[in-house]
């Protein structure tokens, strides 16, 4: 007779209620104060019936907050929570995108604290339809708390307990069980194993004297002592235990007696639909409570709360580990969960398990919401899971969508729109009755395709069925700068190639992408055609040059058709080939092979990926000499290599080194998925600096459930070479240029003024009085600025009106319409410096009644110099944005490492070289920047203080 645990439970309560505490009865409330919040912006989306997706971008005093919530209405009928766990068992790790799209789930988070070693378990239980899928062992402490949710939908979050027998009806002894599905270090404790743990028991694995008592049908089949792992049964379980009078005691049970399992709990696990274990109770009857498990510091957070009538379950994540998000302790994620209506609530496995994963229902593909700290998500042992079983309905609702809001006159925009019921499952919608309409500009619509003829903001609406659903965009005026982000490529002869995306400037430096249809292209030597924005190449092997023109920007493309191959080497001997692995885990070796495509022989890289956890490597690493790296000769654009494979599916890459000391990693091939020789080749990227080494050639496992083995044959190295372009006259790029980037005269009523560094030291480091002309330059101007400060003995020789130091603390000044404001960026950021002045600067920009402002950082804003925190910077450049709509005008001055001038968005970032002086030539890096003020129109130049002296040419 099939059985599972949920059969043969017996509840130890006697009351009406299931959920009763059984932990500690007043909670250890505490204080935690809220940082100040200085942003934050909330985008909502229904993933189905019943739950709702919130992201939440909060910018606060003590750093940004990623906080992404789930909200489930546990009054929905067609919306569960459920577990989430790898089919393969217990102790088989999964990510979290992989379980919700195993179990075709809508959502999920991660969910329990597990230890790794000596095989994955958690540290609380996981309970299903009433059957108890894991608990470690009962004697384990502290006692830890979990979330429940009964067949009523009921939510709790208690403390689990339970007391689990098995009685041998036969001989009339019972023996305690320590664990289901969880073991721990020693094997000492008595743990049942069902099918939930996988296929086999445990053996030998880690130890010769493991007792393993196999029952099937509630009938003992076998009793074994250090043997290997056996099947476990699919209507039974294994008990096992090591030790010697735990051994003892199981060993007892023989072949043929009838045992029964009885296992008690409280909460009463028969009511239980679905509970996992969790770390801490951090908020309790809307208090907060002192954490049960210590987890201390900032650090990514995974949650699980209920609001206080128990209708919602609210899922939260916020990250953390990052240069942007600092994460939380477990006091304040039970203030976040409060703030976020919860009244009870459970802090989960958090750092780098911190996981939330959205399937969309008219997806199959599972997207992860959040940014896990390690980079990439982490396989973790279980999770929640978030399903909805809805049908489908009648259509209720559309969603336009497009790729960019913004546009250029004379372009055009694609719109998409998907139909959805009222249950939000998606509903197949007939294309050919949908009726786009716009208004606020001229424009022309064609299927579901808007070209714009005049500029302005525009609202296009797409109608079916008298179902309608708008988007706005914002037309702007003529391109007056192309660019993309491929500078050259090479391609086959007769193939084609997608062109890269393109992207437009307007005179203001706002930006749009552009499609390809929209660009007129034109080629130099003939290398071929471009059509529906697809390049197709010539039949011979020429170089020449792609161009693209809109308005008055222009791109150049370089282009190469067709390669000649040259070999590099033909593994004719293991001098200078060395073989290494990661981590130690990993073995294997390298060797010489008769089957060869090259000459005589071949190498044969052998591995072995069966041990060991997350990525694993083997290398067979070029050498010259003494150094690492194979010397590639010339500028080749790709690289060719013949490999026997082994139909393992690994991943075969390669490192390659450029001039510059920069490693790059390159793909031969993601899958080898074949036998026999096949020759694969892999483009070299394009931001190397030649001349190259390449240093290794590995194949590497990342994903922690495949545990192959395998060996590899390397022949024929091959690099491929371009045809050379020669001497070619190429058309102009274009370049965005600042209408405001002139020199202007001062009229009658306005006024000037010079923003500068003081060159300390510079008389010193020249030998002559250099700091009295930069002097008598600074004093043509009405006000002096200096981003570094000004010495009293700089000083002396100034008589401007007015001077600003901008390399101190916050503080605005004004003059006739300019607003002069000098944040201190000292430590590469606001926040960082002083979280303060945040309040300041938006009062300021919110308030300011001149039309001119000028803002002061002693740093940049952006690149590699820029804020630490590059979130911090876009919230700054959207504010001032935002500022600038409102009709004003914005310089942003700061300094750096050289001079540098961008246009953005209307926001003009000047920089200006800052660097200490180090040696005399250092003078002639030296510039001033000179702004001229006549009323509202603000221009300025940038020019250096001393011109370098002409280099004679000698006979």
């Amino acid at each position: 007779m099939k059985k599972n645990l949920k059969k043969v439970f017996v509840s130890l309560l006697t009351a009406t209620t299931i959920f009763t505490s059984t932990g500690p009865v007043l909670a250890n409330k505490i204080t935690v104060n809220m940082p100040y919040s200085i942003y934050q912006n909330i985008e909502k989306n229904n993933i189905s019936s019943g739950v709702v997706h919130e992201k939440i971008m909060r910018f606060t005093t003590a750093g940004w907050w990623n906080i992404n919530v789930l909200r489930i209405n546990l009054l929905d009928p067609h919306t569960e929570i459920k577990s989430l766990i790898n089919p393969n068992g217990m102790p088989s790790r999964d990510k979290v995108s992989s379980m919700v799209e195993k179990h075709n789930a809508v959502a999920g988070i991660n969910g329990d604290f597990f230890n790794y070693s000596p095989m994955p378990s958690t540290l609380g239980a996981l309970i299903e339809n009433g059957e108890l899928l894991t608990a470690r062992r009962d004697d384990a402490k502290p006692l830890l708390p979990g979330f429940f949710v009964d067949f009523l939908n009921n939510a709790n979050i208690d403390y689990f307990q339970r007391t689990m027998e098995a009685t041998n009806l036969t001989k009339g002894n019972k023996i305690n069980i320590n664990a289901v599905n969880n073991v721990s270090t020693y094997f000492d404790a008595v743990t049942l194993l069902n099918k939930h743990w996988g296929p086999k028991s445990i053996g030998t694995k880690f130890h010769n004297d493991l007792v393993e008592v196999v029952v099937k049908n509630d009938i003992v089949t076998d009793v074994r002592v250090g043997q290997e792992a056996i099947d476990i049964p699919e209507d039974g379980y294994v008990l096992i235990v090591r030790g010697y009078q735990k051994s003892q005691e199981l060993q007892t049970f023989s072949v043929g007696d009838s045992i029964e399992l009885n296992i008690s709990s409280t909460p009463d696990i028969n009511n239980i639909k679905f509970s996992i274990g969790g770390g801490s109770y951090i908020l309790k009857n809307g208090e907060l409570n002192r954490p049960d498990l210590d987890s201390p510091g900032n650090a990514p957070r995974t949650g699980i709360g209920i609001n206080k009538d128990g209708t919602e379950v609210i899922l939260v994540t916020i990250d953390g580990r990052d240069t942007s998000f600092k994460g939380v302790t477990q006091e304040m994620f039970g203030a976040i969960f409060k703030e976020l209506g919860a009244y009870n609530a459970l802090n989960l496995d958090g750092g780098g398990s911190t996981a939330m994963a959205i399937k969309p229902v008219d997806s199959q593909k599972a997207v992860i919401v959040n940014k896990p700290s390690e980079g990439a998500e982490r396989p973790v042992v279980n999770g929640v899971g978030v399903f909805s079983n809805a049908p489908v309905g009648e259509l209720s609702y559309i969603k336009v969508s497009t790729d960019d809001s913004n546009m250029f006159i004379n372009t055009t925009r694609e719109f998409t729109v998907k139909g959805y019921d009222q249950y939000h499952n998606p509903v197949t919608i007939d294309e050919s009755k949908l009726v786009f309409t716009q208004e606020g500009v001229n424009g022309n619509i064609a299927g579901n395709s808007f070209k714009a003829l005049s500029q302005g903001k525009a609202k296009i609406t797409a109608n079916y069925d008298n179902i309608t659903n708008s988007i706005d965009i914002n037309v702007l005026g003529n391109v007056k700068d192309l660019t993309t982000d491929m500078s050259n490529f090479n391609i086959d002869i007769n193939s084609e190639k997608t062109l890269p995306i393109f992207y437009g400037k307007d005179e203001n430096g706002y930006q749009a992408k552009i499609y390809p249809e929209d660009i007129t292209f034109t080629t130099i030597n003939n290398i071929g055609s471009v059509t529906n924005g697809i390049f197709y190449s010539a039949d011979t092997s020429v170089a020449g040059v792609l161009t693209a023109k809109l308005g008055e920007g222009i791109e150049n493309i370089l282009v190469s058709i067709g390669s000649e191959g040259k070999l590099v080497e033909r593994f004719e001997s293991l001098d200078n080939l060395r073989f290494s692995a990661y981590p130690e885990t990993v073995i294997g070796g390298i060797g010489l092979s008769s089957d060869a495509k090259e000459g005589n022989s071949s190498i044969s890289l052998k591995y072995d990926f069966s041990q060991g956890e997350n990525t694993r490597a083997a290398y067979l690493t070029l050498m010259n000499g003494e150094n690492i790296g194979l010397p590639i000769q010339g500028v080749p654009r790709k690289l060719g290599l013949w490999v026997n494979g082994d139909n393992s599916g690994s991943w075969l890459r390669g490192t390659i080194k450029d001039n510059k000391g920069n490693s790059h990693t390159i793909d031969f091939v993601k899958t080898i998925d074949w036998t026999g020789w096949q020759f694969v080749t892999t483009n070299i990227p394009s931001n190397v600096s030649y001349p190259i080494v390449l240093e290794k050639i590995y194949p590497v496992e990342t994903d922690n459930l495949k545990k192959q083995s395998g060996e590899l044959l390397f022949d024929g190295l091959t690099a491929f070479y371009p045809p050379t372009l020669g001497n070619i006259v190429l058309p102009t790029p274009s370049t965005l240029k600042d209408s405001k980037n002139i020199k202007t005269n001062v009229n009658k009523d306005g006024f000037s003024f010079a923003v500068f560094m003081e060159p300390k030291g510079l008389n010193q480091l020249v030998k002559y009085d250099a700091s009295s002309k930069i002097k008598s330059k600074i004093n043509t101007h009405k006000i002096a600025i200096s981003l570094n400060g000004m010495s009293n003995e700089f000083v002396k020789g100034l008589t401007n009106y007015a001077r600003i130091d901008a390399s101190g603390a916050y503080k605005r000044n004004k003059h006739q319409d300019v607003a002069f404001i000098n944040v201190n960026t000292g430590k590469n950021g606001i926040r960082e410096t002083n979280a303060e002045q945040w309040n300041k600067l938006k009062a300021d920009l919110n308030g300011t009644t001149e039309n001119n402002i000028v803002l002061l950082f002693p740093t940049p804003i952006f690149g590699s110099n820029g804020f630490t925190d590059t979130l911090e910077a876009d919230l700054l450049h959207k504010h001032l944005v935002e500022t600038r709509e409102k009709g004003k005008n914005i310089f942003v001055v700061h300094g750096g490492n050289s001079n540098t001038s961008d246009l953005k968005d209307g926001i003009r970032y000047i920089g200006l070289n800052t660097k200490t002086l180090g040696k005399p030539e250092d003078i002639y890096d030296l510039s001033i920047i000179e702004f001229t003020v006549n009323g509202s129109d603000v221009t300025y130049t940038v020019s250096p203080l001393f011109e370098k002296p002409g280099v004679k040419v000698g006979k």
